[in-house]
């Protein structure tokens, strides 16, 4: 005959904070599927020492811990007509028991589900890599709070999206309303925007600098032909780029001598074709080079770009498509830790080479200083501040700068840098 179940009398033994401990740890026994003959609570308070001991009948004791034989407790249970079981009597005062092993198991025969349904469809080329990823790093299962459902909503999402890739020009937030019906679905942070920038980080280059995210995703949706904000405030500054056929910017472009500035809309809307493989474009970090050369060298000027400092969306996709055009590029910036943290992502990102920006080209700029480089040091007008960053393509430079401490300035060679940037007359441009 099965035994009954005695709730009140099980309470009022075992409903006490002093034994609260024993019956979490009896609870996640159960639920874990541990079967040991044991269980040992660490650290106890006197008062769990004093309610186990009566609990059990025995001394209170003063170890570190408290071993609980689980038969005792059993035979307490069963002799005292509480229940028919150890686990019949948790379950009877802690609720119904989980089975965590099992639940384990669906779980991960459901994560199987949401990625095997994705990959039976027809995916772009080079997304089975993607999904890897997302299956091995978890980022799915956390913008889908756990959920397997939401997580197969979200992948199907973000496919459609990536399905429209590349574009020509069009809009983020045009994208979103045509494709997820919510213009606002693949705004920064939103999880099918991440999903999709995940797939767009393996297929092209982008930084993850966290205090340039904004630029960043400009860059990475530029990337597949996508506008953030219509992209008409992120701009480069170039003069006597050669190009060829009937784009807006190549046509712009064609104002040779002349400094243009062009938006990352017309880079990415109507591309221009870059007549640059196999030349030198030369880049500089500050517009007032740019403004000399326009001034004193004119169309004679080698082809320049300018990233007016760090680099927005604009100046990367340039870079991007003149280096996939064919072009080396060349960098100069300020010598100072920030142009050389400039330096360092543009050299690494396009294989880009220094230009006059070496420990040799410090040292002697630094001998034809106006004021030389004792006399700056002592005025601390030139003072170099900051942390000193290493330049990867030279560590000499940076050995060299934190030596003298002195920045310089591109406006302080500009002579030597008009004297590269000038055209031999075989290579100079004309007006079409």
């Amino acid at each position: 005959m099965t035994r009954a179940i005695d709730h009140a009398r099980l309470k009022r033994i075992f409903d006490k904070p002093a034994l609260a401990r024993l019956l979490e740890r009896l609870q996640s026994r159960f639920e874990r599927g541990i079967d040991g003959p044991s269980l040992t609570l660490p650290d106890p308070v006197l008062d769990e020492r004093k309610a186990i001991a009566a609990l059990l009948g025995r001394p209170t004791g003063s170890g570190r811990s408290i071993r609980i034989i689980i038969a005792d407790l059993e035979e307490l249970i069963q002799t005292g007509e509480l229940a028919p079981d150890l686990r019949t009597a948790v379950e009877s005062l802690c609720g119904p028991l989980r089975n965590l092993a099992s639940e384990k198991t669906a779980e991960q025969q459901a994560w199987q589900a949401v990625f095997h349904v994705v990959k039976t469809e027809t995916s772009p080329p080079g997304m089975a890599t993607w999904l890897d990823k997302l299956r091995n790093d978890g980022l799915l299962k956390r913008l889908a709070k756990g959920d397997p459902q939401t997580a197969t909503t979200l992948l199907h999402q973000a496919l459609s999206v990536i399905r429209q890739l590349p574009a020509q020009g069009q809009t983020l937030s045009t994208l979103a309303a045509n494709t997820l019906g919510d213009a606002h679905a693949l705004d920064s942070g939103r999880p099918v925007a991440t999903l999709v920038k995940r797939a767009l980080r393996q297929t092209g280059p982008a930084e993850e600098s966290a205090d340039r995210q904004e630029e960043n995703d400009r860059e990475q949706w530029a990337s597949a032909g996508i506008l953030v904000g219509g992209a008409i405030t992120s701009t480069v500054l170039v003069l006597n780029l050669p190009v060829a056929g009937d784009s807006l910017a190549g046509n712009i472009s064609r104002q040779h001598g002349q400094p243009l500035w062009l938006t990352l809309r017309q880079l990415v809307r109507d591309p221009p074709q870059w007549q640059v493989d196999g030349r030198t474009i030369h880049i500089c970090e500050n517009p007032a080079v740019v403004a000399e050369a326009a001034d004193r060298l004119g169309a004679d000027c080698a082809p320049l770009v300018c990233t007016y400092g760090q680099p927005r969306a604009a100046v990367n996709h340039l870079l991007r498509q003149l280096q996939t055009a064919g072009a080396g590029l060349v960098y100069h910036g300020d010598f100072d830790w920030p142009g050389i943290t400039i330096a360092n992502g543009i050299m690494r990102r396009f294989a880009a080479r220094p230009w006059y920006f070496d420990e040799a080209a410090y040292k002697v700029s630094l001998r034809k200083s106006p004021l030389g480089d004792r006399q700056a040091a002592a005025e601390g007008t030139l003072a170099l501040k900051g942390r000193p960053v290493n330049a990867e393509w030279d560590p000499g430079l940076t050995r060299a700068m934190e030596e003298k401490k002195i920045a310089i300035a591109e406006e302080q060679v500009l002579e030597i840098l008009l004297k590269s940037l000038r055209l031999p007359k075989s290579d100079r441009l004309h007006n079409d």
